[in-house]
């Protein structure tokens, strides 16, 4: 029979999850180790039965007979099939069943044969069915020999069966076949000739009972999870009493018969000595070794009652906790159940406990995209072997709810993936405060914008009324007060012709002279600090150089400037505030920075015009920069926000102040 590549590939690797499995617990461990000593055993057999038909030709004294050590070849071979993973294959298993069906029907032929069956034909057949397999010389065959076939081939055909109150056939005979060939073997041990033959005219063979028993012994090991093997193999006292003390007093009391019986056969002493020194001997060591047993188990019993204890005392006030905490507390398993769930998750869902426990999340949220989100978030985080969180926001039954939750793995004490422990806090309130203190926010920021740009308007406003008041006094004062102070040095210079030629009426003249020059200077000063002519007339560039010319001339300072060669087409706001923010950092360079020069630079391109002053004076302190109390630099920077640009001031690497405007081109 053949099976798909698809089908071997998936047994392969449920066989592998499965050995996996066996490695990681300790019970299967134990298990496990009883599947290798039966492969072990069977393997023995095998070829204690091929070892045997392989010398049957040659004219040696045989072993056993070439029909027994053919029926203990296939049932070793059996047995190793049905001790190895491998038996879940359909093909392995029907070669199991067929090995266990020859080496019943060859049992059944030896013990019909040595009943003498009547029947026309039939002896005969069952005396070829028996005859030697390789034609060597005839050895007779032990009854003993011949049921111990019919009762391994039988065990093996009923590996698998199982009655209603779950107990295994194949147990019990395994048991009766170890326990028939234990007897000879005892004969052989004891020098007993009437157990070693069981008054048959043919002795059994030494190496045929060794087999047999070893026989029925893997047949009980091969399934260690049966009625009988579990008692054994169970992880609990019972069984650990049975693997602790029952080989060292089945070995210590036969050890001790043997030694006493050799003792009265060596006429040591005297054969009715035998019976009261096993007696001392064997309830001496039966006492010691239960005893310590009993301690042993006494011991183990305290220390489990101690950690049920503590095991109980950690329950309740992890209860405790679970119970009267507002926090959501939940345990799933790894197909995404809810295997725990505290109060508060009870009540976060609006269902018992009952309507929870064992269901997914799709059947405890009413949405499916939640529930859906829920579950990967799971997945991913049992994959990751990594402790997460997260926010999610649910609809349940008393409205929209929003958790943080914090989920990590569960692993058992080896390592292994159980599923996925939460806790979660209901983070609702918290989240609607932050969605109103935002909303609060964004009003504000709403409001300051308003309020911004109103003065904003109001700024822009103030500004266009100051440059209109400066212009309008500087028109005033080159109009009025030009054309009076033209007229009146005009009249003075009719009254010097017409005053004596005498020297205090010339040194008076002189004085009078210098006077109205002085007052023509400082108007005309005061007219271009208000609203300067060359700005108005020749655009920015102009209005720079005369301002440095007027600047190094009032302060001895040298100027020294970097202007554009093409004309510079700026809006004239732009044009003013840059003059004016100009002339701040003069006023200031003049005051505070002891400079011997000044350099002014202007850079205009399509997207931002930058002017820059530097000097190289003693510097500016770096707590001066953003110190908002200095009116000059609050100034500038008000200046240069107030048209989106900004202004900074900052000390050259090696002496001196640098004042850099930049603005946008375009308003």
């Amino acid at each position: 029979m053949n099976l798909p590549l698809s089908d071997l590939n998936g047994i392969d690797d449920s066989l592998s999850h499965e050995l996996e499995q066996l490695h990681a617990d300790p019970t299967t461990q134990l298990a496990l180790r009883c599947r290798r000593i039966a492969m072990g055993i069977a393997i023995a057999v095998s070829l204690t039965g091929a070892g045997v038909l392989s010398v049957s030709y040659l004219p040696l004294p045989h072993w056993m007979p070439a029909n027994v050590a053919l029926g203990l070849l296939l049932a070793g071979m059996t047995l190793a099939l049905q001790s190895h993973s491998l038996i879940r294959l359909l093909p392995v298993r029907l070669l199991a069943l067929c090995l266990a069906a020859l080496v019943t029907l060859l049992g059944l032929a030896a013990v019909a044969h040595g009943l003498h069956l009547p029947g026309p034909g039939l002896e005969a057949f069952l005396a070829d069915l028996t005859r030697p397999v390789t034609g060597g010389p005839a050895m007779p065959m032990h009854p003993i020999s011949a049921f111990s076939l019919l009762l391994a081939g039988t065990g093996l055909l009923l590996q698998d069966v199982r009655t209603q109150q779950q107990h295994a056939p194949t147990e019990f005979i395994a048991l009766s076949l170890a326990a028939l060939n234990l007897v000879p073997l005892a004969g052989l041990a004891y020098q007993v000739g009437a157990l070693a033959d069981l008054g048959n005219a043919v002795p059994v063979p030494a190496t045929a009972a060794l087999a047999f028993f070893g026989l029925g012994t893997g047949l009980l090991l091969s399934q260690p999870s049966r009625s009988l093997m579990a008692i054994i193999t169970d992880n609990v006292p019972g069984g650990q009493m049975l693997r602790r003390s029952l080989p060292q007093t089945l070995l210590v009391l036969v050890l001790l018969n043997w030694i006493i019986s050799r003792g009265a056969l060596l006429g040591l002493y005297g054969q009715p000595m035998v019976s009261p020194i096993l007696t001392l001997l064997n309830s001496t060591v039966i006492l010691v070794i239960f005893w310590r047993t009993a301690a042993t188990v006494n011991d183990e019993y305290r220390a489990r009652l101690q950690s049920a204890s503590n095991l109980a005392e950690a329950s309740s006030l992890l209860i405790a906790v679970s119970d009267n905490t507002d926090d959501l507390i939940f345990v799933k398993n790894r197909e995404g159940k809810l295997i725990f769930a505290n109060p508060a998750t009870l009540r976060s869902l609006g269902k018992t406990r009952e309507e929870v426990l064992q269901h997914g999340s799709n059947e405890l949220l009413s949405n499916p995209d939640e529930a859906a989100q829920i579950d990967r978030d799971d997945q991913r985080i049992m994959q990751g072997n990594v402790s997460v969180t997260l926010e999610q926001t649910l609809h349940l039954s008393q409205g929209e709810r929003t958790y943080s939750s914090t989920k990590a793995p569960w692993f058992d004490a080896r390592g292994q993936l159980l599923g996925l422990i939460g806790i979660s806090t209901d983070i609702s309130t918290r989240k609607e405060m932050e969605r109103q203190l935002k909303q609060r926010e964004a009003e504000l920021e709403a409001t300051i914008s308003q309020r911004t740009a109103v003065l904003r308007k109001l700024g822009d406003h103030l500004e266009s009324v100051r440059e209109e008041e400066k212009r309008s006094i500087a028109r005033e004062l080159h109009d009025d007060m030009g054309a009076s102070l033209t007229s009146l040095n005009m009249h003075l210079d009719s009254i010097y012709k017409a005053l004596p030629d005498e020297p205090k009426w010339a040194d008076k003249s002189a004085r009078v002279r210098a006077l109205v020059a002085s007052l023509v200077a400082t108007t005309r000063r005061i007219q271009i600090g208000l609203r300067p002519i060359m700005l108005d007339l020749f655009g920015l560039k102009a209005g720079i150089v005369e301002q440095l010319e007027e600047f190094e001339q009032r302060t001895g300072i040298v100027c020294k400037t970097s202007l554009p060669d093409d004309d510079v087409a700026l809006p004239h706001k732009l044009e003013i505030t840059l003059y004016r923010m100009l002339q701040e950092a003069l006023n200031n360079v003049a005051k505070h920075a002891q400079a011997s020069k000044v350099d002014v630079i202007l850079d205009v391109d399509e997207d931002q015009a930058i002017l820059t002053i530097r000097d190289d004076g003693i510097g500016i302190a770096p707590e001066r920069i953003n110190n908002q109390s200095t009116y000059g630099i609050r100034g500038l920077s008000e200046r240069a926000s107030f048209l989106g640009g900004t202004a900074n001031v900052f000390a050259n690497p090696v002496r001196g102040t640098t004042v850099r405007i930049t603005l946008p081109a375009q308003l």
